[in-house]
């Protein structure tokens, strides 16, 4: 790998322009285009050069500096950018599943020169086509060719009006017509209204509308996706029974037009329903190769997982922008010195160090970690389309749900802290539009609150772990999962009876060092809000309630402690592994100490809280 880099390969990475930044170029301990390399792989550089050399080259993509778009011609012109991608053929169907990873470069790509073009993208190809190739059968393949010649533009139709994250209660209906074999789709008022749906306000032609499927004799079983067409591929107006138009004007990504959506009695053939999770004979009898309901119903909601995973690797690219740019700012700004006459960079400034530098060993964790998630998401994904139904796939889907419903939180905040931070960092100039600043901003905002509210996805992860501890301490079950995420839980009770110790601060640039003091924090959390839970609900309270009760103090910590832990666990095996190379291996270490350092100092008040307890048997704080 370093001999390609010596071998000076510039067109794949070619040298810097000289300039402002070079003396601290010229300081540093290792080669940049190694770490490049090493983290982001040869064949990957150069699918990335592929991208952008296309873009720079298109009058399509050039930017007009000052100008103001309307909020037509934004659409029209993202619209218009999101088919020329499709007709540079970057990347194939094929290519999805033999190299994984591409998916997420062409995004990170597109997102680098918008975010409005890569969502558009994202939702249309991945989000849109894989709740089709996942959630459909054989049937529905011709949907997958046609969205990658844009035969078709797809959508995601799941929140409505007045239910977002609360799913189950979606009011939208399927009645099942056996003497016409068709689905009647119908919302029942304005309420039900699919709303928030990106692409389907100008372009989509086609959407995958949740429904709750009756089936004569009104029997309701629950939730289904449905393609339906929604407009006139050539016109672009609506199909009859369909209201459909444009939520209007957003704080960011206002180059995705985000709609809304009522159906009157609209029926679609029987073949609409993409039947992998269940299906409805001709006469109108469901059938459904799942026995279990809670089951079934997650298997149904399995595409939200690849938008939350995507997400992810969206937030900590709009990361990498804003602190590229706060970073080369203060490497070039200059303020005060040690003498009136020599001013130095602001960057040399401990106070500025401590204000970015954490946030740049966040990307590097939380981006090796949104690919490796990526990757087993992938390889869930491919189990259900080969029909696995056995205990380890379902196991598969419980955890990687549980990691992404708390990733993308960790993600998004971290990276709207983060921007902030950058934003502040560069002073009155960091103020200016032109820096892009107040841009990754706003854009970044709705990772907070789409395909699910953070806050809400938290408890998921939460859910999950305290179900496991349930099933260990009533039925004896060892701690085990696919991806090993839990497996350290075995060993809790022991764990717990550990005192963190090391004898120097240089200790602690081991990362391996937070990595023990993070297990301690989520077994003792976990302990701590299994007993909150069993408390309230001894007390009277319902589950609801008691669930509700524990959600502050002790379930969002324990989901934020758990997937903290997991991105760090990761980011450290994967920076000690036998190939990274020699000259790599000081500041990837560096970066992970930094990271899980930063990351565990932000729960120094639960840390010194359990330290207290364990000292003092009988003191109970107040938010017990």
């Amino acid at each position: 790998m370093a001999s390609t880099v010596e071998g000076g390969d510039t067109a794949l990475l070619p040298e810097f322009p000289r300039g402002p930044l070079d003396a601290y170029r010229a300081r540093a301990s290792f080669s940049w285009k190694e770490l490049a390399l090493f983290t982001e792989g040869e064949d990957m550089l150069r699918f990335k050069k592929t991208i952008f050399s296309a873009l720079e080259n298109d009058p399509l993509f050039a930017r007009s500096p000052g100008a103001d778009l309307s909020l037509e011609k934004y659409r029209e012109l993202n619209f218009l950018r999101c088919r020329r991608i499709f007709e540079y053929d970057f990347l194939s169907v094929e290519d999805m599943f033999k190299s994984p990873l591409k998916v997420l470069t062409l995004i990170q790509c597109l997102g680098m020169y918008d975010s409005s073009l890569a969502a558009k993208y994202l939702i249309h190809s991945l989000v849109f086509g894989s709740a089709i190739y996942s959630s459909g059968s054989e049937r529905h393949l011709t949907y997958i060719q046609k969205i990658f010649r844009m035969e078709i533009f797809g959508c995601f139709a799941l929140t409505e009006l007045s239910h977002g994250s609360n799913t189950k209660a979606i009011r939208t209906t399927a009645h099942y017509d056996p003497a016409t074999e068709e689905f009647i789709i119908h919302s029942p008022d304005f309420e039900a209204a699919k709303f928030w749906v990106g692409n389907m306000g100008k372009t989509a032609t086609h959407a995958v509308v949740f429904a709750k499927l009756y089936v004569p004799g009104d029997q309701c079983h629950g939730l289904h996706p449905f393609i339906v067409q929604i407009r006139d591929p050539k016109t672009l107006l609506p199909m009859p029974g369909v209201m459909v138009g444009d939520i209007g004007k957003k704080l960011g990504q206002n180059g995705l037009d985000n709609g809304f959506a009522m159906f009157h009695k609209v029926r679609v053939p029987r073949q609409s329903l993409l039947n992998r999770m269940g299906d409805v004979t001709p006469e109108g009898t469901y059938v459904s190769s799942f026995k279990d309901v809670r089951q079934h119903f997650g298997a149904t909601l399995g595409s939200l997982s690849w938008s939350r995973v995507s997400i992810v690797s969206l937030a900590i690219l709009n990361l990498k922008l804003a602190v590229a740019i706060a970073l080369r700012f203060s490497a070039t700004r200059r303020q005060f010195g040690p003498t009136e006459e020599e001013e130095i960079p602001v960057l040399e400034y401990p106070m500025q160090q401590w204000r970015l530098l954490p946030y740049l060993a966040a990307i590097y964790a939380l981006d090796h970690f949104s690919k490796s998630l990526f990757l087993d998401l992938m390889e869930l994904q491919q189990g259900l389309a080969s029909g696995d139904r056995s205990a380890r796939q379902a196991e598969l889907g419980r955890e990687i749900h549980a990691l992404a419903s708390a990733s993308k939180p960790l993600a998004s905040w971290t990276t709207q802290q983060g921007i902030q931070e950058c934003r502040e960092a560069c002073g009155g100039h960091g103020y200016l539009a032109m820096n892009r600043l107040g841009v990754l901003r706003d854009d970044n905002d709705p990772n907070c609150t789409y395909e699910g509210d953070n806050n809400i996805l938290l408890q998921q992860t939460s859910n999950y772990l305290l179900g496991l501890l349930a099933h260990q301490v009533q039925d004896g079950a060892c701690f085990r999962s696919p991806l090993k995420s839990v497996d350290f839980l075995d060993a809790y009770p022991g764990i717990l009876d550990q005192k963190f110790e090391v004898s120097s601060v240089a200790d602690c640039l081991d990362s391996a060092v937070a990595l023990a003091a993070y297990k301690w924090l989520v077994c003792y959390l976990l302990r701590e809000t299994y007993q909150k839970l069993n408390q309230e609900k001894r007390s009277g309270s319902s589950d609801f309630e008691a669930r509700n009760k524990c959600q502050v103090s002790h379930g969002r910590p324990l989901a934020l402690a758990f997937v903290e832990l997991t991105v760090v666990q990761r980011f450290h095996e994967h920076v000690h592994q036998p190939c990274v190379p020699p000259s790599l291996r000081a500041v990837l270490g560096r970066l992970s100490a930094l990271y899980a350092l930063w990351s565990l100092s932000r729960h120094a008040a639960l840390l010194y809280r359990a330290e207290r307890r364990r000292s003092c048997p009988g003191r109970r704080d107040r938010s017990s």
